[in-house]
């Protein structure tokens, strides 16, 4: 055998890379194997049932309106992302590759394209991604050739039937009542003000406006991306002159699992034993209900709160990143929109 030959013989016997395809040119019903395999993932690993953002996928796909990309083998997909853009940003809404395909280099292609395909939206100026099922850490990634920001967070999860949820009290000249519509702009307000400054506003740069905060509310009550919106075990906290001091937004994410989507606390409230009370009362809301555990996710950087969270009972059990690239040179401006 002359040299190299074995090598040429055995890359010839390999079989093919996974091509990629945009999702608008398949076949909604061709996702919904691949559909099932996320949602058994869901499940198992974070106790979330996906149904619901699934059935959203396969509608939006049917119609020829999912925007991104498929890596396929065989003819069948491997893996899927999508992306939506809004306010001048892109936001990878949702990653997954089957078992089979799960590797560095097969992430790295899947989201390099979409990452390229935002490139192209000249009016873009940041594109944000939280993927809960990356293998990849975020130094291990460079799509595009650009490098994102990663931010390490956590996925805590607590049961609720041996969480401390005794009986509490308000905060004095507090006075704490379940939610209603009717907090919705003065809630936006107060997450702008709570997150001035804080890591979590670099991440979700919906928190750094009013207007932005108002999308991200609307955002968990009508829509089944953080679970369904639970108005009865979600809290808020009211001042003495009738403003909003703090809030606690719940949603049902399963049978019998909540989620905790949103806490926040005024900076003039903050260490005063406001949002500890109010977590406290949709956790125990959350129980009456018939729910026996509850989850949440918080940024590693964010000591203070993983501190509380653990007082409850919550522990993390898995670790993922947010991911932020900045596009250099551009300024943000709103561009067209699709939810």
């Amino acid at each position: 055998m002359r040299a190299g030959a074995g090598s040429a013989e055995l890359a010839a016997q390999s079989p093919p890379a996974p091509t990629l395809v945009e999702l608008s040119a398949l076949a909604g019903r061709q996702l919904a194997p691949l559909l099932e395999e996320e949602k058994a993932r869901w499940l198992a690993l974070l106790h979330w049932d996906f149904s619901p953002l699934a059935e959203l996928i396969l509608r939006y796909a049917g119609m020829g309106t999912l925007e991104g990309f498929a890596l396929m083998e065989g003819g069948e997909p491997a893996g899927y992302a999508y992306y939506v853009t809004e306010s001048g940003k892109g936001l990878i809404g949702d990653f997954f590759l089957r078992d089979a395909w799960r590797s560095p280099a097969n992430e790295n292609r899947l989201l390099g394209a979409v990452v390229e395909r935002l490139l192209r939206m000249p009016w873009l100026g940041r594109i944000e991604a939280q993927l809960m099922h990356l293998c990849a850490q975020g130094s291990q990634l460079a799509v595009a050739g650009l490098a994102p920001r990663a931010y390490p967070r956590q996925f805590m999860l607590a049961n609720l039937a041996q969480a401390a949820l005794q009986p509490g009290r308000a905060p004095a000249q507090l006075h704490l009542e379940r939610w209603s519509a009717w907090w919705t702009e003065p809630a936006a307000a107060l997450i702008a003000e709570a997150y001035r400054g804080h890591v979590d506003s670099e991440i979700n740069n919906q928190y750094r406006t009013e207007a932005g905060a108002r999308r991200f509310l609307e955002n968990i009550v009508r829509y089944p991306g953080c679970g369904f919106f639970a108005p009865d075990c979600s809290w808020v906290a009211v001042d003495a002159d009738g403003g909003l001091a703090g809030a606690c937004l719940a949603t049902r994410i399963g049978p019998g699992a909540g989620h905790i989507a949103q806490i926040c606390v005024a900076p003039a409230w903050q260490g005063r034993g406001a949002g500890e009370e109010l977590l406290r009362r949709s956790l125990a809301s959350l129980r009456d209900s018939g729910l026996s555990e509850a989850s949440l996710t918080v940024t590693s950087a964010n000591t203070r709160a993983i501190r509380l969270y653990e007082k409850y009972g919550f522990r993390a059990i898995h670790h993922f990143d947010a991911l932020v690239w900045e596009l250099p040179g551009r300024e943000a401006v709103r561009g067209p929109a699709f939810r």
